[in-house]
């Protein structure tokens, strides 16, 4: 769990964070507001919704932790 809030991180914070963190970022994927997250050298894939709150933040920052990142990249990322 980060030690920082998660409460009030956007779709378009998030998307800075994972440009940072070298993902590939697809906002022409499929329809809506989503945004398609890829990691480019595993292939996975994770979708970010337009309207987040704490516990997607959460979610989130748990995924990309699963990805292999430290909680201080992502933080760092996100400032």
């Amino acid at each position: 769990m980060p030690s920082e809030s998660l409460a009030d991180v956007t779709q378009k914070d998030w998307i800075r964070a994972c440009l940072k963190l070298g993902l590939r970022v697809e906002t022409k994927y499929g329809k809506g507001s989503h945004v398609l997250v890829c990691h480019p050298m595993e292939g996975m894939k994770y979708t970010l919704q337009r309207d987040l709150h704490r516990l997607i933040n959460i979610k989130i920052f748990n995924q990309l932790k699963k990805w292999g990142f430290n909680e201080e990249e992502i933080l760092n990322a996100l400032r």
